[in-house]
């Protein structure tokens, strides 16, 4: 028979029932009235039957795959449920792989086992693990290395935190090499600048990258031992000098030392060929050798094998030619010692003068001229520049026209030119403040300046013209008035058939029946000064005698443009928009006299008051004057429609209508016609609602009168307070499902508590695993608990405390540290809980050699023991060369630590005293060791005598120390 899943499910709810009224007769302090698997959305029946709760299902109808947020995969599928499901909490369990595998490499590669590893098993490696892609990709001959070549002790954990520099695995073959001394010469620890990582042997020097000394031409085919002489690869100079210096000496072809040549051989020299060595005279002197002078001989310059100071001037080496030449005379005539400025390097005879050199260019005629005849008796210095110069005795005696009695300026350049000295052309529109234009250009000269006299001839109109200008008489310009400026009517192209431009030359342009008016009808009597330019002025009759309507009385305004043109005179229009009230609606229809009555214009009321008043005060529906309306009819009315009146509410008012309000009658709020005071706020209108409320009582409750806050226009029933936004406390988690008498009991809101000790301090108080109270727990549950899940808490260490948990700390049990339930003033440092293991340690005794309580300095919380001292970082001597490898026990013997020397001479001071090549006390050396010797090379010392006040240099450097320290 089968059973229906309803049925089931309704004796699986009366099972649970039963086992919970047994389990509380059982346990009466405790009630388990909820699903033991935490809170699932499952149906019992998907694993249990009616039957029995166990056993469960041989397939149950559970696809955890789906279901959960954690698919079953790879090994995973095979798994026991309780394998991991360990009870029957089954959301206790972790979804990180570290919950339920240990993990061996002590979080050196932190939590996630996924980044290695995959569900198919521990040993199937990603692609990146496989290819070792990360910081040291495996090329080469570390391809077939095993791992724990490198990887040594795997379990202890040491995959990360590897240097990927050679010398940390070849340090021991670095210091062995012999062919060379990889330590004694110094050669770099980076073993891939000669080595590859295919083949340690056939290493390539690449002598140009390493050493910054490229090796070319006669440099490539020299043996290592040519330069670096005795096995020394250090120090060696880069410099020419450093090696050719007896070949610089002993060079007399020519010589090198007494020329002062540079030490650089490559600046004549190359390393293809040492003979036959090519100076660069222009690119390595200031002085590059042009035409003639670079088939001269060196000696023929540097005299006497002088390079040093000789002269690049062209005096230097020319300046007896300079004086005895005479044709002209050089010195007599003050010339430029600069012979580059006639003569060319190429050829001394036939030296050419630019004169556009000098500040006088040669143009026209002067081209041709010889030199002597301005430069008389072969004088070239004080040659005048000026025209009145040489030209002053032509200026003085021309009589056509005068030039002296004329007063014109001596600058012949006005009016001749160098090229044309005859036929002289006067650009008066240039030369003058008087420009010719039309007639002026054809007037002979004497017209305008009568008697030969061109100073002070006049330039205005009247100057000229007076006479024409009195003696006109149609019209008369003296009665007129005219101004004496001929331009304004008359140009110099036509004089007769003037043209007077009203519009430009005076305030009142013609236009329309303007333009064809004679003169004579607005200047009467040939008066042209004071004629009126307002419409008045001419038309004040017209507008006096004008009765249609009457102007006079209207007080219309006497500027005609206002309804006339001088287009059309009759036929006037008004533009009412001109006015403070322009005609819309039914106004634009209405004949003038309507509000004009009899003829009035002065006055006209422009509110609607002013016309519609006995309108607004006979209106009863409703009635405006009781409702205290405002006359303004454009609140509700319009020109276009005056009947039908709309009020816009939102507009008008500060009350809005929304929702039910907008579809309610106005006499429901503005009650027996009332409109003035009407209430805007809720309370207003629905105090009696509030009042008579107890579902629930919102008065008890001392809810706020606004009902807005859960109420809408749209929907008064069914009201939703929002509790996050109204209050301070939002509803997260169980508290979003709990009913508001859980928290108000007895219909109270006022004064709820909003912290957790406010509901649940019953709670924290009858907590005894661990117990709150004792342990001085936060009253703020959410430090552990949270409002989906109350059992269960998780408190984080490293957020809530001044202690994160890290290495072994993760895993210890909370008592280990707390005992008896203390929390408070449980301490913090190293000291506070391992004092024990400091006191008793005896490999090295952590007292007596005085180490820091603070075990962070050697130990790790992954790793106690095999603790690492890292001398570099946590004292003031740094561990390098061959301190790297000495045992602790050396340097601080007897297990004394405190006090160790820091110096070279507290350790080294025997080995100071007894050395004798040299001997370093005779010779008074510094006991600072590191002056000549370094920790990686102790014998072999090189001294820098560069620091001291004498630097070797030339000579010096090749020369022994016994040759200047003598004894």
């Amino acid at each position: 028979m089968t059973i229906s899943g309803s049925i089931v499910n309704r004796l699986l709810v009366m099972a649970v029932c039963m086992v919970a009224s047994t389990f509380a007769q059982d346990r009466p302090v405790e009630r388990r009235t909820t699903n033991p698997h935490g809170p699932l959305r499952v149906a019992c029946g998907s694993c249990h039957t009616a039957s029995s709760w166990k056993p469960v299902r041989p397939v149950p109808e559970f696809d955890h795959n789906t279901q959960t947020g954690w698919p079953l995969l790879g090994m995973h599928q095979g798994v026991a449920c309780t394998s991991c499901h360990v009870d029957r909490f089954f959301n206790n369990v972790s979804k990180q792989c570290s919950s339920c595998h240990a993990d061996i490499h002590r979080r050196k590669f932190g939590g996630d086992c996924q980044q290695c590893h995959t569900v198919k098993g521990w040993r199937v490696a990603v692609q990146q693990t496989r290819e070792h892609a990360n910081r040291f990709p495996l090329i080469g001959a570390h391809a077939a290395a095993p791992c724990e070549s490198c990887h040594k002790s795997a379990a202890a954990g040491t995959f990360v935190g590897l240097s990927t520099e050679c010398a940390a695995c070849h340090v021991a073959d670095f210091n062995k090499a012999a062919n060379p001394p990889h330590q004694s010469t110094r050669i770099p620890l980076q073993c891939d600048q000669c080595h590859s990582m295919d083949s340690w042997q056939g290493a390539k020097f690449n002598h140009e990258t390493i050493t910054g000394f490229a090796l070319a031409g006669g440099h490539a085919r020299l043996e290592c031992n040519a330069c670096h002489v005795g096995g020394q690869y250090t120090g060696i100079a880069t410099q020419c000098a450093g090696c050719h210096t007896k070949d610089f000496n002993a060079a007399q072809n020519p010589n090198h030392v007494q020329a002062g040549f540079p030490r650089d051989c490559s600046v004549c020299h190359t390393t293809a060929q040492w003979k036959g060595a090519v100076f660069d005279h222009a690119a390595l002197t200031k002085f590059p050798l042009a035409g003639a002078h670079t088939q001269v001989e060196c000696n023929a310059c540097h005299v006497a094998g002088r390079f040093a100071g000789t002269p690049q001037a062209c005096e230097g080496c020319h300046l007896e030619d300079f004086r005895k030449t005479t044709n002209p005379a050089h010195l007599a005539s003050n010339f430029p010692r600069d012979c580059a400025q006639c003569h060319g390097t190429v050829q001394w005879k036939g030296a050419n003068f630019d004169h556009n050199l000098s500040r006088f260019r040669l143009t026209g005629a002067h081209v041709q001229t010889d030199c002597a005849a301005c430069h008389v008796s072969g004088r070239f210095t004080g040659t005048a520049q000026t025209c009145e110069g040489c030209h002053l005795p032509a200026f003085e005696k021309t009589t056509s026209p005068s030039h002296a009695a004329s007063g014109f300026p001596r600058d012949c350049t006005v009016c001749h030119s160098t090229a044309q000295w005859t036929g002289a052309a006067f650009d008066h529109s240039s030369q003058t403040r008087f420009p010719l234009t039309g007639s002026h250009v054809d007037t002979q000269c004497n017209q305008c300046h009568v008697g030969g006299a061109f100073q002070g001839t006049p330039q205005s109109c009247e100057g000229c013209h007076l006479d024409s200008f009195n003696r006109t008489t149609e019209p008369n310009h003296v009665g007129a008035g005219f101004p004496k400026d001929c331009t304004q009517c008359h140009t110099t192209i036509q004089w007769k058939g003037v043209q007077f431009d009203h519009t430009v030359r005076t305030k009142f342009p013609l236009t329309g029946s303007h333009t064809s008016a004679q003169c004579a009808q607005c200047h009467k009597n040939n008066v042209y000064a004071g004629t009126p330019a307002t419409c008045e002025g001419c038309h004040l009759t017209s507008y006096n005698s004008t009765t249609d309507p009457n102007h006079v009385t209207a007080g219309f305004s006497k500027d005609c443009t206002v309804c006339h043109t001088t287009v059309q005179w009759k036929g006037a229009k008004f533009d009412h928009a001109k006015t403070r009230f322009p005609l819309t609606g039914a106004h634009s229809s209405s004949l003038c006299t309507s509000c004009h009555v009899g003829g009035q214009y002065a006055g006209t009321p422009a509110t609607c008051e002013g016309c519609h008043l006995t309108n607004y005060n006979t209106t009863t529906n409703p009635n405006h004057v009781t409702a205290g309306f405002p006359k303004d009819c454009t609140v509700c009315h319009t020109t276009t429609q005056w009947k039908g009146a709309r009020f816009d509410h939102t507009a008008a008012t500060r009350f809005p209508l929304t929702g039910s309000h907008a579809a309610v009658q106005c006499a429901q709020c503005h009650k027996n016609n009332a409109y003035k005071g009407t209430p805007a706020t809720c309370e207003g209108c629905h105090l009696t609602n509030y009042n008579t409320t107890t579902n629930p009582n919102h008065v008890t409750a001392a809810f706020p009168k606004d009902c807005t806050v859960c109420h809408t226009t749209t929907q008064w029933k069914g009201a939703k307070f929002d509790h996050a936004t109204a209050t301070q406390f939002p509803l997260t988690g169980s508290h979003a499902a709990v009913q508001c008498a859980q928290c108000h009991k007895n219909n109270v809101y006022k004064g709820t508590p909003a912290t957790c000790e406010g509901c649940h301090l019953s709670n924290y108080n009858t907590a005894t695993n661990p117990n709150h109270v004792t342990a001085a727990f936060p009253k703020d549950c959410t430090v552990c608990h949270t409002t989906t899940q109350w059992k269960g808490a998780k408190f984080d260490h490293t957020a809530a405390t001044r202690f994160p948990l890290t290495g072994s700390h993760t895993s210890v049990q909370c008592a280990q540290c707390h005992k008896n339930n203390v929390y408070k003033g449980t301490p913090a440092t190293c000291e506070g809980c391992h004092l024990t293991n400091y006191n008793t340690t005896t490999n090295p005794n952590h007292v007596t050699a005085g180490f820091p309580k603070d075990c962070a300095v050697c130990h790790t919380t992954n790793q106690w023991k095999g603790a690492r001292f890292d001398h570099t970082a946590a004292t003031r001597f740094p561990l390098t060369g061959s301190h790297t490898s000495v045992q602790c026990a050396q340097c601080h013997k007897n297990n004394v630590y405190k006090g160790t020397p820091a110096t070279c001479e507290g350790c080294h001071l025997a080995s100071y005293n007894s050395t004798t090549n040299p001997n370093h006390v005779t010779a008074g050396f510094p006991r600072d060791c590191s002056v000549c010797h370094t920790t990686t090379q102790w014998k072999g010392a090189v001294f820098d005598h560069s620091k001291t006040r004498f630097p070797l240099t030339g000579a010096h450097p090749a020369v022994s120390c016994a040759s200047c320290h003598v004894g």
